[in-house]
């Protein structure tokens, strides 16, 4: 049996679907805890920084060969970083 077959099998192409979609996700609870708690004590701006360029670099990958799923959604969890990265660098440096 061939990988296509195995995938036609599997739904493969509904299941990445929904993976792309859960994807930008990730890091909603994260986010709300931040701001439902306003506790940031813990969090790593520095690793966080590496899953933006990460998820970045996989939208950019999503982009140059044409597939928008990976592309959408590696854009919004990097949106998603992003605004967990200025939640922290807000409670942790502005506000008070």
């Amino acid at each position: 049996m061939t990988r296509e077959e195995i995938a036609g099998l599997i739904y493969w192409e509904k299941i990445i679907w929904l993976i792309g979609l859960i994807n930008p996700l990730f890091m909603l609870p994260q986010l709300w805890q931040i701001w439902k708690t306003r506790i940031v004590v813990g969090l790593s701006l520095p690793t966080l920084g590496i899953l933006i360029l990460i998820q970045g670099g996989f939208a950019a990958h999503g982009f140059f060969i044409r597939d928008p799923i990976i592309m959408w959604s590696n854009s919004g969890a990097t949106a998603m970083s992003v605004a967990v990265v200025f939640s922290i660098i807000y409670l942790r440096y502005l506000s008070e």
